[in-house]
């Protein structure tokens, strides 16, 4: 009897040469996505998908996020109350998590300190 090849041996790590993986193939065949690890995740990777809008007439491509805050924002100046409050809810919400510092500096150099009053008092220069 003749010996199979080294290539055609079964065992462990070597699994049968029909069920390997053909050169060049990919692992995920169908392409399906992962779904996410939690419910935060799934609304994180929809909010900041991206959608385009028309801003004047002018298709423009923004966050989902984005796109509703917008939508909020001109019902809100119609005088939709509902909205208001969403939008009031939504500032709540992101200042209660956003991590960033606060502290803003500001400097004035030359010709800028002199256009801004820079005398120290705080005047608009023109004393």
């Amino acid at each position: 009897m003749s010996s199979p090849s080294d290539k055609s041996k079964v065992g462990y790590g070597r699994p049968p040469l029909r069920t390997r993986w053909k050169k060049g193939q990919s692992g995920n065949p169908r392409k399906k996505l992962r779904q996410p690890k939690s419910e935060i995740e799934q609304l994180d990777r929809l909010l900041l998908s991206y959608v385009t809008i028309s801003l004047n007439g002018v298709p423009t491509r923004v966050s989902a996020l984005a796109a509703i805050i917008s939508q909020l924002q001109r019902k809100e100046l119609s005088g939709n109350c509902k909205a208001s409050r969403t939008l009031l809810k939504y500032q709540r919400l992101a200042k209660e998590h956003d991590d960033r510092p606060r502290h803003i500096e500001l400097r004035f150099t030359g010709d800028d300190a002199r256009d801004a009053g820079g005398n120290g008092t705080g005047g608009n220069g023109h004393d």
